[in-house]
């Protein structure tokens, strides 16, 4: 199995970055226009997309209070099911660097490069909505 690891440091303090992971205002602001469920400890949601992928069921564990947050695939397109995705945050003066691994992937997938891209472009979206306010989720 292979993963996928991103890193990247945002303005702003672990409280506001944690937020927007683990809450369906947070993750509107900066994953996708459409989610069903609940993103606290122990919730599950469902985040969609305008495609014939998807929609991505996850089950959120929170680790570490604003710290640590894992989510585990559900259900999802290509081999998505069964892998983690941990957010890992670090605080630093007024900055947090948040580091993302992606684990359980099969290598051999014709999708596995598509969700590194992906994942680098939501780290992006991450770190513009938390700095900014202003919602721009990557998917519609």
């Amino acid at each position: 199995m292979a993963s996928h690891s991103h890193q990247i440091t945002i303005d702003a303090s672990k409280e506001e970055v944690f937020k927007a992971i683990t809450t369906i205002d947070g993750l509107l602001g900066w994953y996708t226009a459409k989610i069903e469920g609940d993103a606290g400890d122990g919730e599950e949601i469902k985040l969609h997309f305008h495609s014939k992928d998807g929609p991505f069921h996850w089950k959120i564990a929170v680790t570490e209070p604003a710290s640590t947050v894992e989510w585990n695939c559900i259900a999802g397109p290509g081999s998505s099911a069964g892998t983690n995705v941990t957010f890992h945050l670090s605080e630093k003066g007024s900055k947090t660097t948040v580091e993302l691994d992606h684990e359980g992937l099969e290598e051999a997938h014709d999708k596995f490069s598509v969700c590194n891209t992906m994942w680098g472009a939501l780290m992006l979206h991450l770190k513009k909505y938390v700095e900014t306010k202003q919602p721009e989720p990557a998917f519609h």
